[in-house]
Formats: C-alpha cells, sequence, structure tokens
C-alpha cells in the first residue's frame, strides 16, 4: 500500500479472514478482503452508532457505512481521540482513519480498527466517501474479473481463490453490495464536486484559494478532507496535476494554477 489509505465498505471488510504480505518487500502484514483490497490503513466513513468506554481506557465505537458497521478501537493512551469521541453527539456523521487489524484463523476472524484519528463530519462527505468506495470498489472487481477470464494469477488472486473460492458469483455478490450502498447517496450530491474526480477536486480548491502567491499543499489538504478525500489522494492528486501541468509550485511545498 506504501503508506496510502484504502477504501472498503464495512461489509467486504468484516467478511476478510486472510492476510496478505507482499512477497519481496518490508511491507506489513495486511487485511485482505474478499474483494481484494490489501488494508493496512484504512480511511472509513459512516454514522458513529454507538460508543462504550471513557477517556483513559480502552474505549469501542460503531461506524456504520451504508452496508455495515466498522468496529472501532482507541487506545487509552489516546486522549486526542478520545476526546473527540466523547464529545459527539451520538449518533453523528464522521471519517477515521485507522490500522486494519484481523484476528482469529480459520474462517472466525474478528476485524477491527485502531483509531488513529478520527473528526466529525456532515452528510455531504459520507455520501462523497460512499461514492468514491463505490467507484474504487468496481474497479477492483473489475480488475479480479479480467484476470480471472484471461486465466492470469498472482500471489494476490491465488490467496482470494484459496480464502475466499473467489469465482464470478462472488465478484456479482461484490457488485450487488456496491449497487445498494449508493442507494442511500441523494442523487444531488452525486454531481457535486467532492463525489467527482479527486484530481478535479484538488484543481479546484488550488484555483479557488490559491490567489496571487498560491496555496500550501497542507491548506489543499486539510480543505479536500471536508469534501471526503485523504492526504493521500491529495498527494496523488497533485503529482498527477503537476505532471499535466495544471499547476505549478512557485516556492517549496505552495502551489498554483498555470
Amino acid at each position: 500500500m506504501n503508506g496510502t489509505y484504502q477504501r472498503v465498505f464495512a461489509r467486504e471488510y468484516n467478511g476478510s479472514i486472510a492476510t496478505f504480505t507482499e512477497s519481496g518487500t518490508h511491507s506489513p502484514v495486511a487485511v485482505l478482503t474478499p474483494g481484494g483490497a490489501i488494508c493496512t490503513t484504512l480511511f472509513c466513513a459512516g454514522a458513529v452508532l454507538e460508543r462504550q468506554g471513557r477517556k483513559g481506557e480502552f474505549m469501542h465505537a460503531r461506524l456504520a457505512d451504508s452496508t455495515a458497521a466498522f468496529e472501532l478501537h482507541i487506545d487509552r493512551t489516546d486522549q486526542v481521540t478520545a476526546d473527540i469521541l466523547e464529545s459527539m453527539e451520538i449518533p453523528c456523521f464522521a471519517t477515521v482513519i485507522g490500522e486494519a487489524r484481523i484476528t482469529g484463523k480459520g474462517g472466525a476472524g474478528r476485524c477491527t480498527v485502531r483509531v488513529i484519528e478520527m473528526r466529525e463530519v456532515d452528510r455531504y462527505v459520507r455520501d462523497a466517501w460512499v461514492l468514491r468506495t463505490a467507484d474504487l470498489t468496481m474497479q477492483r472487481i473489475e480488475d479480479l474479473r479480467t484476470a480471472l477470464d484471461e486465466g492470469r494469477r498472482d500471489a494476490r488472486l491465488d490467496a482470494l481463490v484459496l480464502h475466499y473460492h473467489l469465482d464470478a458469483s462472488r465478484l456479482r455478490d461484490l457488485a450487488l453490495m456496491v449497487k445498494e450502498a449508493i442507494k442511500g447517496v441523494n442523487a444531488p450530491h452525486a454531481s457535486s464536486p467532492e463525489a467527482g474526480d479527486p484530481v478535479a477536486l484538488v484543481l479546484e480548491i488550488i484555483r479557488e484559494h490559491g490567489g496571487k502567491t498560491g496555496i500550501s499543499l497542507e491548506e489543499v489538504t486539510r480543505k479536500a478532507a471536508k469534501h471526503g478525500l485523504a492526504a493521500s489522494e491529495v498527494k496523488q492528486a497533485v503529482e498527477s496535476l503537476l505532471l499535466e501541468d495544471e499547476c505549478y509550485q512557485p516556492a517549496r511545498g505552495v502551489l498554483k494554477v498555470l
């Protein structure tokens, strides 16, 4: 994953029973989902439905997207996240960045997320996350379908066939999950900037807020987060814009449209 955040729906994530490490690398052990997502760090969004525990103790919460709920764990030493969770008036929408974890073997795995960062957001951000996650999930499904049809195999595909008996039927079930997931998104939101291409959104932020001197990458990242984009997605979008000469850097860490 190279430090990037993976987006998956809760139902797919909770169905994971396998771990995966890319051969020949020093990558950490990741959770391998039934749809082929390799998860070390997750970017999730949904509604916080309940919480347990209090600051100074291990805290637990449930973050529900439109398919199921992520089980969140907050370490007792993480006072900042504990304060944020305690201040939330539940139910409310939130985004979470956290470590993917799985315990148990032989089909009895339990998937959890150790929270690294948590923030309260609005419905627009949640909907943007659903639409973007749906798009990425369908891309994975199509890539896997093509690989199966062409008879291509690699370590990840071998693991999917071994642990999840991956075939066309399984892929159809995942596609139906995506279809159900986007039903909860109001149609007007689908045309909003945050629901579309991350590159287009980042370019719009730079254009709108750059002014005569430009805008810092840190500020772009903060503004993009309000639209449901993770820092890694902003970085990738900026790299693409620089490569395509859509923007440039008048100073280190500063962006401006051409």
